[in-house]
């Protein structure tokens, strides 16, 4: 009877010792994930659905707890999706076995039982960890892609009635298939500007402030869409006989259009905002003089109608 007592005692501990080893086995995780998963916000974990027209397809993203991405889009040539936060930003990490992989840097917020994501560029990551390059960049306020909680609202008409609640983040502007019907396309809707002389008086300077311009009533925003490296807005203005050039982002023009918010990449016409013509090194105007608006470029082939003549004093 004591020698069965000794082994059955026996087994039991070497199961106890058995089970210890194996919690600190990192194999020993039913996770196949090769993903990183040190930094993840738990917000984000579990079922999305995107929010979009009626008739479109609802694509739906799962982010799991061990760093992996599952669902849209579906590519049979990478094997693996991971995310991890980097910052205030979301870094979706797409493996390619036989190229290396693509990090997606995206704006995202979670609000609740929504979440915003607005995608700003892609860098490419050979196999060997060398950085190949970076794609296009965009850190405007732009058009936004919103997903909701996988049963989280019993209907559209809640949810469409929480997104119209809900404060945009700043990234956003606009979010795809508003249910206010607001677009992108709003802000081309403005018909006219009102140029008038600035509060402050012109001097013998050459970085006098000249003339303020204002949009009439618009949504969203007018963006000059191309490179950071191209000129932005542009006014074509006539003093004295002499042509000058105001652009937004060029440091050698004659005279400068700035806005009250910072737009590093792309020149951004917010609504409510008022631009502010300035000379720019070049003294353009010294005591009062008239200044005639020759045209207003919005981009590169669009303009805007409106005032023509201002005096500046």
């Amino acid at each position: 009877m004591k020698m069965r007592f000794f082994f059955v005692c026996l087994i039991l501990l070497m199961s106890t010792l058995q089970g210890c080893l194996s919690d600190d086995d990192d194999s020993s995780s039913n996770s196949s994930s090769n993903c990183d998963d040190d930094v993840l916000d738990p917000d984000l974990y579990g079922l999305w659905l995107q929010h979009t027209y009626y008739d479109s397809t609802i694509r739906e993203i799962t982010f799991q707890a061990d760093g992996e991405i599952e669902g849209w889009p579906t590519d049979l040539d990478f094997d693996q999706r991971c995310w991890y936060i980097d910052g205030d930003f979301l870094i979706e990490e797409i493996h390619f076995p036989q190229e290396g992989k693509y990090l997606k840097k995206i704006n995202y917020q979670v609000e609740g039982d929504l979440t915003f994501f607005s995608h700003l560029y892609t860098s490419y990551v050979d196999l060997n960890g060398q950085l190949l390059g970076v794609g296009n960049y965009n850190d405007r306020p732009t058009e936004c892609y919103l997903y909701h909680k996988s049963g989280a609202f019993a209907d559209n008409t809640t949810l469409n009635s929480t997104i119209n609640s809900t404060q945009f983040p700043n990234f956003c502007t606009w979010i795809h298939a508003d249910p206010t019907g607001a677009s992108p396309t709003d802000a081309w809707d403005s018909t006219h500007y009102l140029a008038q002389d600035h509060s402050d008086s012109v001097t013998t300077a050459s970085n006098d402030n000249l003339m303020t311009v204002e949009i009439d009533e618009f949504f969203g925003e007018i963006d000059w869409y191309v490179s950071e490296y191209n000129y932005g807005f542009t006014l074509n203005i006539t003093v004295n006989n002499q042509y000058y050039t105001c652009y937004t982002n060029w440091e050698d023009a004659d005279c400068i259009i700035s806005f009250s918010g910072i737009d590093n990449y792309y020149a951004v016409w917010e609504e409510f905002e008022i631009a502010t013509v300035a000379e720019n090194g070049v003294d353009i105007c010294s005591v009062q003089c008239d200044i005639e608006i020759n045209e207003l470029h919005l981009r590169e082939e669009d303009w805007l109608p409106g005032t023509t003549n201002v005096t500046v004093q």
